[in-house]
């Protein structure tokens, strides 16, 4: 089993000037995003290393 990403039609993506997508997990307060990394959670505060990356639903 292989972690690359793939686009739709199982493609790989050009490598020059794309960036991978997250989601991250407050670990503090649980609060999700889909993208960067915030430098510190929207709801409680807590630092960006607070925060895990978690699997992207249907990946």
């Amino acid at each position: 089993m292989t972690d690359e990403i793939r686009g739709a039609g199982g493609e790989k993506p050009d490598a020059v000037g794309e960036v991978d997508l997250m989601n991250w997990a407050c670990t503090v307060c649980g609060y999700s995003i889909e993208g960067e990394l915030p430098e510190k959670c929207p709801d409680c505060g807590a630092a960006k290393e607070d925060f895990e990356s978690v699997p992207i639903p249907g990946m």
